[in-house]
C-alpha cells in the first residue's frame, strides 16, 4: 500500500532546463491522485512514474499562467478520447477558474470538457473545504503575483494527520507565513538568487524569512530557474540565512528537483526516478 507523498514532477519554471521541467505536482497514495499544476511536460512526467492520468481524481491549480498550466488541454484531450466512460475528473481553482477554462477549451476543441469533468472553486480565504472526489481539504489564500495566483494549503488525515503548504508563484506576503504555519512541509518558490530579485518571487533570503516565522517541519525549494546551478546551492543559501536568523539549529531545507518525493506526514525525502517502466525509488 503506498503512503501519501507528494512528488515534485517539476521543479524549474518556464525558462527551459534540461534539468527542471515547469511547475507540475502530484499528491497522491493508493487510493488518491491529485495533481497540482500542469506546467509544460506534465504528462510526459506522469507517463514516466506509469502514473495513468485518466485515473486522476483531481487537478488543482494555483493560478492560470502557461508554465502552471498548458498541459491540462492536452490531458482533457486524452480523457475525451477513451472509449469508456471515466469517473469525473474536479478542476479546481479559483473564482474565474472555471469562465476562463471553459473559454480556452471551447476555442482550442469543443469536446475536450465531455470527458466528464466538474469543475471547483475555492475563494482566497484561508478556509479548509474538502476537495471532491478525494479524502483531501484544501484551503487557498491570495498570493502576491497576478492571474488570481494563490497559495495553497493541503491536508489529509490518513493514515495520520498531516499538512502541505505550496506556495505558487508569489512575492514575499503575509499570507504565505499564515497558509505554511507549523505543516509537515513546505514546497516553496525560490526562483532567483538574492542578487537576481525578480518582481512577485521569491529568493533564498525570503524563503528563510518564511521558514523561520512559520515553523514548517521540513522545506523543499521549487520554481528554480536557470540562474541556480543546482537546487542544492540554492538550499545552502537558504540555510545559511537561516542560521543568521536563528544562531542555532537550522530547520531541514532540501533543494527541489524533478522526482523528489516528500513523505506526508513529514519524513526523509527520497527520490522517483524518472525512468520509462515504473517507479525506481532510492533514498
Amino acid at each position: 500500500m503506498l503512503p501519501m507523498e507528494w512528488v515534485v514532477l517539476g521543479s524549474g519554471t518556464l525558462e527551459m532546463s534540461p534539468d527542471r521541467g515547469p511547475a507540475c505536482h502530484l499528491l497522491y497514495d493508493s487510493a488518491t491522485s491529485v495533481l497540482v499544476d500542469t506546467g509544460p511536460g506534465c504528462l510526459d512526467r506522469l507517463a514516466k512514474l506509469s502514473v495513468d492520468p485518466t485515473g486522476l481524481q483531481a487537478v488543482v491549480h494555483s493560478h492560470l499562467h502557461l508554465d502552471h498550466l498548458a498541459d491540462l488541454f492536452p490531458l482533457l484531450f486524452h480523457r475525451c478520447l477513451q472509449e469508456h466512460r471515466l469517473s469525473e475528473l474536479v478542476l479546481s481553482g479559483g473564482p474565474e477558474h472555471e469562465p476562463r477554462l471553459i473559454q480556452v477549451a471551447r476555442t482550442l476543441y469543443p469536446k475536450l470538457l465531455q470527458g466528464g469533468v466538474g469543475f471547483h472553486g475555492i475563494e482566497p480565504n484561508g478556509r479548509l473545504r474538502p476537495l471532491p472526489g478525494t479524502p483531501l481539504r484544501v484551503a487557498a489564500w491570495p498570493a502576491d503575483h497576478n492571474q488570481e495566483a494563490r497559495i495553497l494549503r493541503f491536508e489529509g488525515s490518513d493514515p495520520e494527520p498531516w499538512s502541505l503548504c505550496y506556495s505558487g508563484d508569489t512575492g514575499p506576503c503575509s499570507q504565505l507565513r499564515e497558509a505554511a504555519e507549523g505543516v509537515d512541509w513546505l514546497v516553496i518558490e525560490c526562483t532567483t538568487p538574492d542578487d537576481s530579485r525578480r518582481d512577485q518571487h521569491l529568493t533564498p533570503e525570503d524563503v528563510a524569512l518564511v521558514i523561520d516565522q512559520a515553523g514548517p517541519k521540513g522545506t523543499a525549494l521549487v520554481h528554480l530557474s536557470p540562474l541556480w546551478d543546482s537546487s542544492e546551492t540554492a538550499a545552502a543559501v537558504v540555510r545559511a540565512h537561516l542560521g543568521a536568523l536563528r544562531l542555532g539549529s537550522v530547520p531541514y531545507v532540501v533543494g527541489g528537483f524533478d522526482g523528489l518525493a516528500l513523505p506526508l506526514p513529514f519524513g526523509q525525502p527520497y527520490s522517483h526516478s524518472m525512468v520509462p517502466g515504473g517507479l525506481d525509488e532510492t533514498s
